[in-house]
């Protein structure tokens, strides 16, 4: 059995720091890491070759230090490492990216190809679905598990998604990418890290993979990154002691969200008001903005509104239609509500074959349709299957896809501005494209809803179905287990909670106060990995980023890891007992007492607001 695992080394983010002036990141005095996402694939990849014997090749692109993640991969137990090296690969964006791995998977030969699930520095997840759209080769990303047949043919993987989890089938050879709970990395000794640096490790140029030199690196990149500046947000930090007058600081605590806006308008993000023009637009589709729409538990995801209702503000700037594409079984009904929010076109594929989201399926409808009506823009939802589905198609268009993004705007020069934060959110990248259509994922909870019009009517145009092959991969098994991560998606107010509220039994108290909020409750990855509530809300660097208009962190210390996760929130409140704990450095508002004091008094005074 023949492993390859695509391994890249990252930054430690939370060491980095940014020049305002100079606008760049200075990498200088940063330690670098194998991305953590990684270290599990090749773990994994080394666990299989244990099992059924075979081969574990780690290769990397980068530059030249990127040799200390090969040696130290060859360290965790790899057979073999190959480095891809020269100036001809710099500057490659996620597509030139996986075209130059996808060479050297295929000059090596493969089984099984594993990666991380995302690298900790860009976090787009494109990678992995554009790696096997060159290989022809089915996908599964985003995987908690995998057991491989005796007869390595077929493989047995359960994927990690928003509401839950899905088992799938799937024959080899495929392409994986690796969450953080796969397995537990192997840890190496200075001993073993030393024997592997005596090793060799195959260097490899852009000729030894292809005579097309232009297919890698910049020349081979479709997106670029125009600027880049920092984001990190300002906090005001008025931290009160309750000192055993919890009632009294809760009350006046209240009493400033209140003003902030909560359970009204909030001050510091005012609602624009975007409301669909009453007739839809009639204009020729050339330049159509395109909405991918996503529908979970029978319902439409609150991100697909948000996207349409970003697409009407772009429309208008180029004087262009809006459209909506839904694929599936029985989605024409979702059709007058997609128009509703913005849509004058609704693309409809609806087929038995697509009851289930599968890739493969979904991937050749969509690429089909954009082919046939060429759109100016098509947008997806960053969510699980978004992350999946938007990257296998951009490569086989072999159009650029920015993924992740927070915002959108139209340049002096009518092309798309996408907003892409990195490195653990502490800058935004304004990215452009140089091919059409441009594609982006944007991150739930990031922009407005329009007002709907239920008045309104749009052109229904089904796109056809009768092609579709049969997925490499099959679902088996689903467990749905939680909802709330989807609610995460949008919600104004969210609850995380750490470790120091002590222990499950005390998140009933914690759910009181969610009520009076209208919050779902969200945790560290601490808290997840004890299993007091279930891995998809897990909020941080590799959980879930949100942006609600107020988090009320219980109990978390304020580590860098789960505060990335929360940097685009509006307002902050943290309730701590240790006067020094970092959270309070990120907070607009802190409160240093016993959460099981102060919690129930701001239930009580929340209670007492809401009369």
């Amino acid at each position: 059995m023949k492993i390859i695992v695509c391994i890249k080394q990252v930054p430690y983010i939370d060491q980095l720091k940014f020049d305002p002036v100079a606008k760049r990141v200075i990498r200088e005095g940063v330690e670098s890491e194998i991305n953590p996402f990684d270290k599990r694939a090749i773990t994994k990849a080394v666990e299989l070759k244990q099992q059924f014997g075979g081969e574990v090749v780690v290769v990397t692109m980068g530059p030249p230090q990127a040799k200390d993640a090969l040696a130290e991969a060859l360290a965790m137990g790899a057979d073999r490492a190959v480095h891809l090296l020269g100036r001809e690969f710099a500057g490659a964006d996620t597509l030139a990216t996986a075209r130059t791995l996808a060479r050297a998977c295929q000059k090596i030969g493969y089984d099984l190809v594993l990666c991380g699930k995302y690298s900790t520095d860009a976090e787009t997840a494109q990678v992995p679905p554009m790696l096997a759209e060159f290989l022809d080769a089915p996908q599964v990303t985003g995987v908690t598990r995998l057991e491989v047949t005796q007869d390595t043919k077929r493989l047995t993987t359960t994927r990690e998604v928003d509401d839950g989890f899905e088992t799938l089938e799937c024959a080899m050879p495929a392409v994986l990418s690796a969450s953080e709970r796969l397995c537990k990395p192997i840890k190496v000794t200075p001993a073993d890290l030393q024997a592997a640096r005596e090793k060799s490790i195959e260097v490899w140029g852009a000729a030894d993979l292809s005579t097309e030199t232009n297919a890698f690196g910049l020349a081979g990149s479709p997106t670029w990154v125009e600027a880049i500046d920092t984001i990190e947000p300002k906090r005001k930090r008025v931290v009160r002691l309750a000192d055993g007058n919890a009632d009294a600081v809760a009350a006046q605590v209240v009493r400033e969200l209140l003003d902030e806006g909560l359970f009204g308008e909030w001050k510091s993000k005012p609602h624009q008001a975007i409301k669909p023009s009453r007739a839809p637009s009639t204009v020729a589709s050339q330049n159509a903005i395109w909405v991918v729409a996503e529908s979970i538990e029978n319902e439409i995801r609150p991100v697909t509104f948000e996207l349409l209702g970003r697409s009407i503000q772009l429309a208008e700037k180029l004087n262009a239609p809006v459209a909506a594409v839904m694929i599936g079984q029985g989605v024409a009904k979702f059709a007058k509500t997609l128009a509703a929010y913005g849509a004058d076109r609704v693309y409809i594929a609806d087929s038995p074959a697509l009851a289930a989201y599968s890739t493969e399926a979904y991937a050749a409808v969509l690429a089909d349709a954009i082919r046939r009506h060429n759109p100016y823009a098509v947008l997806v939802p960053s969510t699980a299957n978004g992350r999946d589905l938007a990257p296998r198609v951009a490569a086989r268009l072999n159009v650029g896809l920015t993924g992740d993004c927070i915002g959108l705007k139209i340049d002096a020069q009518g092309r798309l501005v996408q907003l892409k934060p990195a490195f653990g959110g502490n800058i935004v990248a304004p990215i452009l494209t140089k091919t059409r259509p441009a594609m982006a994922t944007v991150r739930p909870g990031m922009l407005q809803k329009a007002e709907p019009d239920f008045s309104r009517d749009a052109q229904i145009e089904p796109l056809p179905t009768d092609q579709i092959a049969a997925p490499r991969t099959r679902v088996i098994g689903t467990e749905l287990n939680a909802r709330g991560g989807v609610a995460l998606d949008s919600a104004e107010v969210i609850i995380g909670v750490g470790m120091g509220i002590g222990g499950p039994e005390h998140l009933a108290v914690v759910q009181e106060l969610a009520v009076v909020l209208g919050a779902p409750v969200g945790a560290s990855r601490r808290v997840v990995d004890a299993g007091w509530l279930p891995r998809q809300m897990q909020i941080g660097l590799t959980g879930r980023s949100i942006a609600p208009r107020l988090y009320v962190a219980l109990g978390l210390s304020g580590k860098f890891n789960h505060m990335v996760g929360v940097q685009r929130a509006g307002l902050v409140l943290a309730v701590n007992s240790n006067p020094d704990a970092d959270i309070f450095k990120q907070a607009d508002y802190g409160i240093v007492g016993d959460w099981a004091q102060v919690v129930p008094a701001l239930t009580r005074a929340l209670r007492d607001a809401r009369k």
